[in-house]
């Protein structure tokens, strides 16, 4: 199986909208496959090509290609702070990808896949330079928002050509003095492989895709699918394979799909064709809204149109936005709730938990100061965090009462709940996993509420009774305890081993442990698995 998530651009550092709609949930997904013991490739990248860095590159009176290898690694490093567990984190611009990129762009145009046209680019009068897409904005046809692009609608996702902006004006000054100028490009006929997009949508559809993913793509569809260009007249990206196109590249959507496949090959350069030219493998891509066309239509129409035997997507998981009414999520870098600016006053595991109680998966999900401080406050320390504690204090000052041979799979209702963690992350319902683990918690604290064992504990040396059970409800809640270490690793990685190491685990957690016997190490001093928020709230209000 390959997970891929979409590629973050990396002129800036990704903000938490970024990070949760698509390589978090991705890198979730992984973990949980990884303790299933499964054959799974976990593959991102940067996207590194196209108008920002280039832009970027110029202010900064550097080249774009150090620009972009400079922001590569600061964002991988980040990625790493947040226990991201990529098989390979890559980039775009490399020979691997360039290859890939020239062999699909060479298949489809000895296909018949690839034509000649004239197109109308925006030229600012004011900056003197053609504007790509991206730097052509203004108000949406479709859904009248002001939050069109040149290319696509970030509002209600369309697809669009610049000529289609109303009221257009250049992204790099604001000004309105554009006018739109004959020039020569490729581009890829969707139109001639609309059957076959059509057709691979119905089949595949069927693997639990995000229903709006479905319903955009085909939607899309039935207005009829058009030309889309391949090619820009700039100088930043991987120059066109073709005589009479000396100065443009190849537009930067086209090389950063392909990019999940160079990214691959330069992971691993003999084992990357067992993964993408292999009919039984699975490709599992996680994408914000604003990709899916991307990755449902064009990207399937180039593999499809290149001949070249690479699998389609199997599934396609889309999430719907992260947003927020009062913090600003920016894209500028070091400006704004970012990945980087986030790990001031909150670590990595708190925030992958939180996000993911969040995730936005079927509909936008707003983010709030509050809703943060009540996910880690309550649900992660009251319940979770306090929960274990509290076991392992009372089993470790209790020994001589505790059972030597305890089983998960002995217990009807954490087994339940456990079927419900493995259910809901093999039909990619992520939030119901997470919520599985804090119904694994509930039960928890629910049996102490109501069973009071320190009580117990107390009366035990006194009433052979009150000592047997105490032993029964330890037996049930040490289970709990255990459980809970190892489901939590795909969301909070760092606090599941260290919960583990009180069970004598020190390896990455598998789904196997759950049928082996629970040996708790009565050594170790129990400490707060997390801590709640008392003042963090202060540095947050920087963000309104």
């Amino acid at each position: 199986m390959i997970v891929t998530s979409a590629l973050p651009y990396v002129y800036s550092i990704p903000h938490l909208g970024n990070f949760v709609g698509s390589v978090l949930p991705a890198d979730v997904y992984s973990k949980y496959l990884k303790m299933k013991g499964d054959d799974v490739i976990f593959i991102c990248g940067s996207d590194q090509h196209g108008t920002p860095i280039e832009l970027a590159a110029v202010k900064k009176g550097i080249e774009p290609e150090q620009l972009a290898n400079e922001m590569h690694e600061t964002v991988k490093k980040l990625f790493e702070k947040y226990e991201c567990t990529f098989t390979y984190y890559g980039k775009t611009h490399t020979q691997e990808n360039r290859e890939v990129t020239y062999n699909v762009f060479n298949e489809l145009y000895n296909n018949g896949y690839i034509l000649e046209r004239e197109d109308m680019q925006a030229y600012c009068n004011v900056d003197k330079r053609y504007l790509t897409d991206r730097f052509i904005q203004g108000t949406c046809p479709y859904c009248k928002k002001r939050s069109a692009r040149g290319d696509q609608c970030d509002n209600c996702g369309r697809l669009l050509e610049p000529t289609q902006i109303i009221e257009p004006f250049c992204a790099i000054c604001g000004k309105s003095d554009i006018k739109f100028l004959k020039t020569k490009n490729l581009a890829l006929e969707l139109n001639k492989l609309e059957g076959n997009v059509k057709e691979f949508i119905k089949k595949n559809s069927k693997h639990e895709w995000s229903k709006d993913a479905i319903n955009k793509s085909l939607s899309m569809i039935k207005e009829e699918l058009k030309p889309r260009d391949i090619t820009r007249n700039m100088k930043w990206g991987f120059p066109v394979p073709l005589a009479g196109y000396e100065n443009s590249v190849v537009y930067v959507w086209f090389d950063a799909v392909l990019g999940y496949i160079g990214i691959t090959q330069e992971w691993d350069a003999r084992r990357w064709r067992d993964y993408w030219q292999n009919e039984h493998t699975q490709l599992v891509q996680f994408l914000g809204k604003d990709n899916t066309i991307f990755h449902t239509i064009m990207w399937p129409a180039m593999l499809i149109g290149s001949k070249l035997g690479f699998v389609l997507p199997y599934t396609i998981k889309e999430s719907q936005f992260l947003v927020s009414k009062k913090l600003k999520f920016s894209k500028s870098q070091g400006v704004g709730l970012n990945m980087k600016s986030a790990l001031e006053f909150l670590g990595p595991d708190y925030w992958r938990f939180a996000l993911m109680y969040m995730y936005p998966e079927n509909a936008d999900s707003e983010f709030t100061q509050e809703s943060l401080v009540e996910v880690v406050n309550t649900v992660l320390n009251d319940k979770i965090g306090n929960l274990a504690q509290r076991v392992l204090k009372l089993a470790k000052s209790n020994k001589e009462l505790i059972n030597k041979d305890i089983k998960v799979s002995g217990e009807e209702r954490i087994s339940k709940i456990l079927d419900k963690y493995r259910d809901s992350f093999d039909k990619l319902q992520l939030k119901k996993a997470v919520g599985a683990v804090v119904e694994l918690a509930d039960l928890g604290n629910e049996i102490m509420s109501k069973k009071e064992p320190w009580i117990l504990a107390k009366k035990a040396k006194e009433n052979v009774a009150h000592a047997k059970e105490f032993t029964e409800i330890f037996d049930s809640l040490i289970a709990i305890t255990y459980s809970l270490a190892i489901a939590l690793y795909p969301f909070t990685p760092k606090a599941s081993k260290e919960l583990l190491r009180y069970f004598s685990i020190k390896s990455e957690p598998t789904l196997k442990l759950l049928s082996d016997p629970v040996n708790l190490d009565f050594s170790a001093e129990p400490k707060p698995l997390f801590q709640k928020m008392t003042n963090k709230d202060e540095k947050l209000r920087k963000y309104e």
